[in-house]
């Protein structure tokens, strides 16, 4: 194998309508919580509590959407909905989100109404984990064939602005997760960090 870095294009778009689907997608971390325990910090979470689709302004207006619509984003695999935002630093073939943000019902103890499980999505749920079927009804594992990575930037899709009724949820919604017992219920007042300084302030 080369050891060089070289460029294919991704397998998707032999295996796709690239009319119907014409939009390159990809989803990343946010530089504050691009390890896992980073989402698990308190105060980063309320930094970055809903992520947003960016699209650029050209091809939201080509496609009738307005800063702040809620969409239908649709790939081969199902789609998910989420709210856009537009922005001009991004190829007006390319969408993207941040990644990790939308969290199930339920999940870490947050409050049914918390952000993160109305508002954020996930693009994971329309990205396949195996590929199109070959020639030969073969199918591989969607993923980088060095690393092993998750083919996070491979999927192609289309943007669909939702009508009135269906604005202001994501989508899809799972079955809210069950506390387990003996677990104690999330607080009112976030007071992560305050025995910090009550700490410091005794050892002073």
């Amino acid at each position: 194998m080369d050891p060089l870095p070289f460029w294919y294009a991704p397998f998707e778009d032999d295996a796709v309508d690239l009319e119907k689907y014409p939009l390159h997608a990809l989803t990343q971390r946010p530089m504050h919580m691009y390890h896992s325990w980073g989402s698990q910090n308190a105060w980063l979470r309320q930094i970055t509590s809903q992520n947003r689709l960016f699209v650029h302004r050209q091809t939201a207006s080509k496609l009738g959407l307005a800063d702040d619509d809620w969409a239908w984003i649709e790939s081969v695999n199902g789609r998910v909905k989420g709210q856009i935002k537009l922005i001009d630093g991004v190829n007006p073939d390319t969408v993207w989100t941040w990644n990790a943000i939308g969290k199930r019902r339920g999940s870490w103890g947050l409050k049914d109404d918390a952000a993160e499980s109305n508002r954020g999505f996930l693009l994971n749920h329309i990205i396949g984990d195996q590929t199109s079927a070959d020639a030969n009804g073969k199918r591989y594992s969607n993923s980088d064939p060095v690393t092993g990575q998750a083919a996070w930037f491979d999927v192609r899709v289309r943007i669909v602005k939702c009508s009135a009724e269906e604005a202001g949820l994501t989508e899809p919604q799972f079955e809210r997760f069950a506390r387990p017992q003996h677990f104690e219920s999330s607080p009112d007042i976030l007071r992560f960090g305050a025995e910090f300084r009550m700490n410091r302030e005794a050892a002073e």
